[in-house]
């Protein structure tokens, strides 16, 4: 049995015992905020000043709201637990949590406690410990950094408590080398950026994309991948579906964040904000139901060395981010695992985190360029223009593209691939896509290709076309709600190309 196809059978047995799902990798999260503490936190909000919404926020810790998961696979809730507010409504709060908790458990779901700057970490313990919660899941920049955190798992242990920690980081760095069994990180809302009347065009000549694939990719570099739960609100309720896949397409979760509005509206049972929660649901199934091409290794002929200890994490973290919003399936490589296997099958190495590169990390790269391939690199891989970005030398059969700069501009950089290599070096490109970008993976024998593809924008995408440099003889896509579809595909020479006429939120198209 797979890996995932146990774990979903766990979770399910467990909920069906009335017992919380206690393994993180089952959970599906999603914020469930309210009581009088988050009204008191979030005074000045002005989403509040509507008395339904304020309503349904105070009032969202009685047990009707439990019935809006009936038929949902959500099963791990963040209920607001401590923020440093006054005594009383801290108390209230507590009471609150401790009874809706017992309710939540009762119907197998996981229950975690959010907490916020104020917090102190023996109320925190004891509230968690009266609650039997899941975990914590700490939001905010607290007094004593990483220590707030570290006292808080001290006394849980203390009091008996598995309870699991999860600190919500404001950037992937930290989380690189962290041991928290769930890496949580603040994102981006997935979407297109827009003006007055459409979206707008970046410096790079498409739609601005934002999306949060490529955080997620850095996030699971390790053999013993944990959880990835992205932390952001959604644009509107149109962008939920959005923010779902976006997370899910490279294996991660968002922590489902709905608008105070659209729960008001839930609550009472208005009919487009629950098909809305139902087709979420639906999408929500459909990335937990086992598949094999979800374990596939990440595929590219671009390698991108990225090294987490280096001195300009944030220039290193675009590089992946913006070579990804430019549809360039890469692979990245950790600069500690950089050794012949690690280039096998690229074109192009981007080796600027190599600053500057060891002797034997120098002899390595220039040894796959001597072969063919390209490095682009720094100022040390050879002699630097004076008037311009970069320049290409020969070396044997190969090249090195030595740039100016010891770290160039990453949206430069990005934007040269196009330059450097021709369409069938790209091993997959893509067209007609402006608002999709894709993350492709492959299986360990290369004859299966996984293209995952998020459409970012509102309407669905219109004749998207995929060119792929190798034979392949079938194609499946996989849209949520919908059988899974033979594709027609067209060959030439060792290119296939496949065109898919209408793409909603997400399609994973699977070639062999």
């Amino acid at each position: 049995m797979k890996r995932t196809a146990l774990r979903l059978l766990v979770s399910a047995s467990l909920a069906l015992a009335g017992l919380p799902a206690a393994n993180p990798d089952t959970w599906i999260p999603v914020r469930w905020d309210g009581g009088p503490l988050e009204v008191a936190r979030r005074a000045k909000d002005k989403a509040l000043a509507d008395p339904a919404v304020r309503g349904a926020i105070a009032g969202w810790y009685d047990s009707a709201t439990l019935s809006l998961l009936d038929g949902m696979p959500v099963n791990c809730l963040l209920l607001t637990l401590s923020g440093g507010a006054g005594a009383e409504i801290e108390k209230q709060q507590r009471q609150l949590v401790t009874e809706y908790a017992g309710k939540a458990h009762q119907r197998g779901l996981a229950v975690l406690g959010l907490v916020y700057p104020g917090a102190e970490p023996p109320a925190v313990a004891s509230a968690a410990v009266d609650a039997k919660l899941d975990g914590l899941v700490l939001e905010g920049e607290f007094s004593g950094g990483s220590g707030f955190a570290e006292q808080l798992e001290k006394l849980l242990r203390s009091a008996g408590s598995a309870a699991v920690i999860i600190p919500v980081a404001s950037s992937a760095g930290p989380l690189r080398k962290a041991a928290w069994p769930v890496l949580a990180v603040k994102g981006v809302p997935p979407g297109t950026a827009k003006l007055t009347g459409g979206a707008s065009a970046s410096a790079t000549g498409g739609l601005w994309v934002d999306s949060n694939i490529w955080l997620i990719r850095s996030l699971r570099l390790s053999a013993k991948a944990r959880p990835i739960w992205l932390s952001h609100p959604a644009g509107s309720p149109a962008d939920y579906l959005k923010s779902i896949a976006d997370a899910a397409a490279a294996g991660g979760r968002w922590i489902v964040t709905l608008q105070d509005d659209f729960r008001a509206q839930l609550l009472s049972r208005d009919v487009k904000a629950t098909a809305l929660w139902r087709s979420m649901g639906d999408l929500l199934t459909f990335f937990g139901q086992p598949a094999e091409w979800r374990d596939f290794a990440p595929y590219g002929t671009v390698g991108i060395i990225f090294d987490t200890a280096g001195q300009n994490l944030a220039n290193s973290e675009e590089y992946l981010n913006l070579v990804a919003r430019r549809r360039v399936s890469y692979r990245v490589i950790e600069r500690s695992r950089l050794d012949a296997a690690s280039l096998a099958g690229l074109r192009v190495v981007l080796a600027f985190d190599l600053a500057p590169p060891a002797d034997a990390e120098r002899k390595l790269l220039r040894d796959f360029a001597a072969r063919g391939g390209l490095v682009a690199g720094g100022p040390s891989w050879g002699s630097p223009p004076k008037d311009q970005a970069y320049t290409v030398q020969a070396i044997e059969q190969g090249e090195l593209a030595v740039y100016k700069e010891p770290s160039p501009d990453p949206e430069s950089v990005a934007r040269d691939l196009n330059d450097l290599l021709t369409t069938p070096d790209f091993g997959v490109s893509f067209f007609n896509v402006p608002s999709v970008l894709p993350y492709v993976s492959t299986n360990n024998t290369g004859d299966r290709l996984a293209i995952q593809m998020v459409n970012y924008a509102d309407a669905p995408g219109d004749s998207l076309t995929i060119w792929a440099t190798q034979k392949f003889q079938v194609a499946h896509l996989y849209i949520p709600g919908s059988a899974p579809l033979d594709v027609p595909l067209k060959r030439s020479g060792d290119r296939t190309e496949i065109t898919i006429p209408r793409l909603p939120v997400y399609g994973a198209l699977v070639l062999q």
